[in-house]
């Protein structure tokens, strides 16, 4: 019934008393969406918004460069004990 009326593309979805949106099952196979996968939703006016899954797959998480540079060790090239580092802030700071 509700095919005719929103296509092959939509699906017609309650929401219960909790707020909870149940995805069609037909639409999450079409854009491969499981449970635990986190959606963001977009209002666009006040009786739409559009959704957009975030993939947080962790092979695509460990490609960002961000994610690598907090995530990678960093060896220390040299020492610098407190004191001399005090020493040479205080000196960068004279300098402006």
């Amino acid at each position: 019934m509700w095919d005719v009326f929103v296509g092959k593309c939509m699906s017609v979805c309650k929401v219960d008393e909790r707020h909870r949106i149940v995805v069609d099952k037909r639409v999450r196979k079409r854009i491969n969406i499981k449970a635990g996968d986190l959606v963001i939703l977009e209002p666009i006016d006040d009786h739409s918004f559009k959704v957009t899954v975030i993939n947080l797959a962790k092979e695509n998480v460990e490609d960002d460069p961000a994610w690598r540079a907090i995530h990678t060790p960093v060896k220390a090239v040299r020492h610098i004990p407190p004191e001399k580092l005090e020493e040479i802030m205080e000196e960068e700071v004279w300098r402006e």
